[in-house]
């Protein structure tokens, strides 16, 4: 009688045991279904980036969600500097397919690419206004490397910037007024912003180190950028005047780099590099919740967020 006890006893102590390893995996799956719902909810529309499988740079295409990657361009030059239309149906880019860096628009299915620079020196780093009617980007063609606009046919080419230092990175404000660069005219590279005639220029950071790869949130209310100021590449946000700055990624072990909003803000896209290349990622725009998006063998740059 007394082992039947004891045997009834040992059966419900591992039941117990049994129902509450039960309950415990059915919490966590209730949680990881919870966690990828809202991955999903939050994480999503088209990112362009740039990948270098062999020699040269080419532009892909991946969805956020499914990562399903396209080739956008494949030609004998290198195609960087990829920059979405407001409306996400042309994508301007860099390109030195015939011999010199100029600038180019295509069609966000890689179609229709077509030169709107022509000129013996380099254009880089094209960037829509908020309307899509212009392009920022910077040239050498004046012989050190200035800010210019022009219309999104490639004509009424304006210079904005005029000084003997290196003027690059244009950004353009989402409401259209101002136009974040980089400039090393005070000694090293900091963030400069300006109005869009190129007056007004007014540095937003000061600090010893290398400020670079400015992008204006979807609200106009804050800055993401990239600086080494702590000896390794991080990502930091400031207010739009400059103050409130604050490291969002404080990786000491990586190079994180070329930070953009997602078009709702919330989130940013950037690319890091843990040793052996870069991958892209995105975070929310507090730092936190960092998801890996690619996983592939090549340096993977310059990703551009949209809807």
């Amino acid at each position: 009688m007394y082992e039947r006890i004891r045997t009834m006893s040992i059966i419900r102590k591992w039941e117990i045991v049994l129902t509450i390893l039960l309950i415990a995996i059915i919490i966590a799956f209730i949680f990881i279904a919870l966690n990828k719902q809202n991955t999903f909810r939050t994480i999503n529309g088209k990112i362009v980036f740039v990948s270098s499988p062999v020699i040269d740079q080419e532009i892909y295409l991946m969805t956020v969600n499914n990562s399903n990657i396209i080739y956008l361009t494949n030609t004998s030059g290198s195609n960087t500097e990829p920059a979405w239309s407001p409306d996400g149906q042309k994508i301007a880019f860099a390109s030195d397919r015939d011999q010199n860096w100029e600038i180019y628009t295509m069609n966000a299915d890689g179609t229709e690419q077509n030169r709107l620079t022509n000129n013996t020196s380099d254009d880089s780093d094209p960037w829509w206004s908020p309307d899509g009617s212009r392009i920022v980007f910077c040239s050498n063609r004046d012989g050190n490397y200035e800010i210019y606009t022009m219309y999104s046919n490639g004509s009424n080419i304006m210079r904005l910037t005029n000084n003997s230092a290196m003027d690059v990175i244009p950004h353009w404000s989402p409401d259209g007024s101002k136009i974040t660069f980089s400039s090393n005219r005070d000694g090293n590279s900091e963030i400069y912003i300006m109005d869009i005639n190129g007056s007004n220029q007014v540095r937003l950071t000061n600090s010893p180190s290398e400020e670079i790869d400015a992008s204006i949130s979807p609200d106009g209310s804050k800055i993401a950028f990239t600086s080494d100021r702590t000896g390794d590449y991080d990502i930091y946000t400031m207010n739009l005047d400059g103050s409130d700055v604050t490291n969002i990624t404080n990786s000491p072990s990586s190079w994180d780099d070329y930070p953009c909003w997602s078009p709702d803000g919330t989130e940013i896209v950037f690319s890091s590099y843990h040793g052996d290349n870069f991958d892209i990622y995105t975070m929310n725009s507090d730092g936190k919740a960092v998801t890996r998006l690619t996983y592939e063998y090549y340096q993977e740059i310059f990703p551009r967020w949209s809807k």
